[in-house]
């Protein structure tokens, strides 16, 4: 009874989860041994062009939009009108306020004369000055205090700066382009009444283009602003070369990722053309490039030992591209494996075999 007991107690026993594998199948495996070379790292990333600089356009006052040319696609210049919105009824009232300053200014000029008659030349001069169709001129200096008195108390400072407010509004019924730009969009049409805080469009710059790519927490640490940028684009058939502008701080919580701006320039790029770009990402070092298939949860890959069993060994993958990896941190002249094994595991037995370049 003894005897049994111990026999069922040794056929019973669990293999210990630690043991390594082995296996007598042996599959044929091609080989090549790593080699560690700087290699340059670049990181691919594509997106669809924006305009660097673009304007959201929005009526600060209310009017007729007048100008004719209001229409998408419409090119402009720097310094051209984009918007003109009707000012007669606006530019009317301001002509009656500086109207009626010039009449409290002439009413004020005889007490200056017996009051303060070294400061009346200069105010006699001021109101000489004054034109209803023109912008105000600069109000003199007031270095005496009872005239500055003399002044607010006949309200003439006080309606000096209200015209100087009013004649900043009137340059709010044209909006004019900062810079060489076409309008993408309109919300208005051409006769339409314009009401204040309206959005009226969208005006974009026509050089000057830029590419929001996202790149992985892993890539970043490659990248400076300043990298160079390869661009390429399939529908124009044409290369471009940009350079990273930007890189945000902020990691996009759904994706992980980090958003990078490329800026590039092009007479044939538009908003909205689909580029691939290849960023500059320096050279490592003791790496050396695989196919990416190789990795084993992106953290090992297969090596051959003298042996010839399979070793799962950790490495530090340093770029990813679309087919190939770059890795490090694999003993040097370790054979690894040149293709996916089916059903590897650690401790398998294979046939190494190296493989040869393709002549």
């Amino acid at each position: 009874l003894l005897v049994a007991i111990f026999i069922f107690k040794r056929l019973s026993k669990k293999e210990d989860a630690s043991d390594v594998k082995i296996s007598f199948r042996s599959k044929l495996v091609n080989v090549e041994p790593f080699v560690g070379t700087a290699v340059p790292l670049t990181i691919e990333v594509n997106g669809r062009l924006k305009a660097s600089e673009r304007m959201e356009l929005f009526a600060e006052v209310g009017g007729i939009l007048q100008n004719r040319n209001f229409k998408a696609g419409t090119n402009f210049g720097a310094g051209q009108v984009i918007a003109s919105i009707d000012q007669s009824e606006f530019l009317a009232q301001l002509k009656a306020q500086k109207s009626s300053f010039m009449g409290l200014i002439s009413q004020s000029l005889p007490d200056l004369a017996i009051d303060y008659p070294k400061d009346y030349d200069k105010w006699k001069e001021f109101l000489a000055k004054l034109d209803p169709n023109a912008p105000l001129p600069s109000l003199p200096t007031i270095e005496n205090q009872s005239v500055k008195q003399f002044l607010s108390g006949r309200n003439v400072i006080s309606t000096y700066y209200q015209i100087q407010s009013q004649q900043e509004r009137l340059r709010k019924y044209r909006i004019v382009s900062p810079y060489a730009g076409v309008l993408s969009e309109t919300a208005i049409d051409p006769g339409t009444l314009v009401r204040i805080g309206q959005k009226l469009g969208t005006f974009v710059k026509l050089s000057g283009y830029e590419l929001e790519a996202a790149v992985s927490k892993n890539d970043l640490k490659h990248l400076r602003v300043g990298n160079k940028v390869k661009l390429h684009s399939d529908e124009l058939n044409k290369d471009y070369t940009g350079v990273v502008t930007r890189i945000n701080d902020i990691i996009n919580p759904t994706t992980q990722q980090i958003s990078v701006f490329l800026t590039v320039n092009g007479e044939e790029l538009r908003e909205g053309v689909y580029l691939q770009a290849k960023i500059d990402g320096g050279t490592s070092n003791n790496a050396m490039q695989v196919n990416r298939k190789l990795l084993v949860e992106g953290s090992g890959i297969y090596c051959v030992l003298p042996d010839s069993t399979l070793h799962l060994q950790p490495i530090e993958v340093l770029n990813f591209s679309a087919e190939k990896a770059v890795i490090t941190g694999v003993p040097a002249n370790m054979q690894i494996a040149k293709e996916p094994i089916s059903g590897a595991f650690e401790g398998m037995k294979v046939i190494p075999a190296l493989a040869t370049k393709a002549q």
